[in-house]
């Protein structure tokens, strides 16, 4: 997991959401013995090292190109969104689709996380299941698909 991009991908959008101290959290629902293995059923969420005001702050200043965040009269969360919710509306007349889709997750990531402090725990994702099996120097987990996952306080 370590070489891999994604996996690289999810840990800094998390470092950004939590700060230096987030840390994830998984509760586990339910288990279920099949066949040698176990599936486990459990809900992820995020132990917050610092404001959500600071989050969105420094993960909307990552959505902005250099070139027009430089151009911005101010560095603050309010001057992001308000770029960012401009440039929802203008996208919409070009892109309904992704207009929409910005326009949805800045609203979602508003709810989620403006008003947290740290230490709170924000639900970034429920509904998720992983088969658990023995191996020779310990447990292997391997991600299952499961109609139950959502997506919560993640940007689209």
């Amino acid at each position: 997991m370590a070489q891999d991009a994604n996996s690289a991908k999810a840990r800094e959008l998390i470092q950004t959401l939590g700060g230096e101290k987030g840390q994830l959290d998984y509760k586990v629902h339910r288990v279920v013995y099949r066949q040698g293995a176990f599936e486990a059923q459990y809900d992820v969420s995020l132990r917050m090292g610092q404001t959500g005001a600071d989050s969105l702050q420094k993960l909307y200043a990552t959505m902005i190109p250099k070139e027009e965040a430089a151009k911005l009269p101010e560095q603050t969360l309010g001057a992001y969104e308000k770029w960012l919710g401009d440039n929802a509306q203008s996208l919409e007349k070009s892109d309904p689709q992704q207009g929409a889709a910005l326009k949805a997750t800045l609203q979602n990531l508003g709810q989620c996380f403006r008003e947290v402090k740290p230490n709170d725990s924000v639900a970034l994702m429920s509904g998720l299941a992983a088969l658990i099996s023995p191996a020779r120097d310990g447990w292997y987990a391997d991600k299952l698909q499961s109609p139950q996952a959502q997506l919560r306080c993640l940007p689209l």
